[in-house]
């Protein structure tokens, strides 16, 4: 987990650079009318490393992996990140992610890497797990940060910036 703990905590630094080279304009504005903004995109991220913590938290004390789910574009309704401040959001994402990771290194091996056949990763994950399958928390862990560089890409794309790796 350290290792993984490492190239995490890379992508948050790459990403935190590029993500202050856009302008305030810039991350206002929506591709389309039915598409988020960069502001939205990246508060949807700030959404999902909220409902993370509390399953890399809660995951560690019960028997199965099944998670509450949420709702991601009634929170983005609801956070209206399109009014905050980009400076602030990105804050905000940053000091998030750095608090997942605290938590990740601090959860026992033994306990991120014990499996279950009781999951809702078909419902909850990124990349969905087929209910038949056993899986654990690791997997969600991983599952959690190739979804952020997934978004983190479309804000850069949007913004002519290059992509993280």
């Amino acid at each position: 987990m350290k290792k993984m703990s490492e190239e995490f905590q890379d992508i948050i630094n790459t990403a935190e650079n590029k993500l202050k080279a856009i302008s305030e304009l810039q991350s206002s504005i929506k591709p389309s009318q039915n598409k988020w903004s960069s502001k939205e995109i990246l508060g949807h991220l700030v959404d999902s490393s909220i409902n993370n913590i509390a399953r890399f938290i809660n995951g560690q004390f019960q028997d199965d992996l099944v998670f509450n789910g949420y709702d991601q574009n009634k929170w983005a309704e609801a956070q209206n990140y399109q009014t905050e401040s980009w400076e602030f959001i990105t804050n905000l994402w940053k000091l998030n992610n750095l608090q997942i990771i605290h938590v990740i290194e601090s959860i026992p091996n033994n306990v991120l890497i014990r499996t279950s056949g009781k999951h809702n990763y078909d419902i909850i994950a990124w990349k969905e797990v087929p209910k038949e399958e056993q899986t654990n928390l690791e997997y969600l862990v991983i599952d959690y940060f190739a979804h952020m560089k997934y978004h983190l890409n479309q804000i850069f794309k949007i913004n002519s910036i290059e992509e993280i790796q």
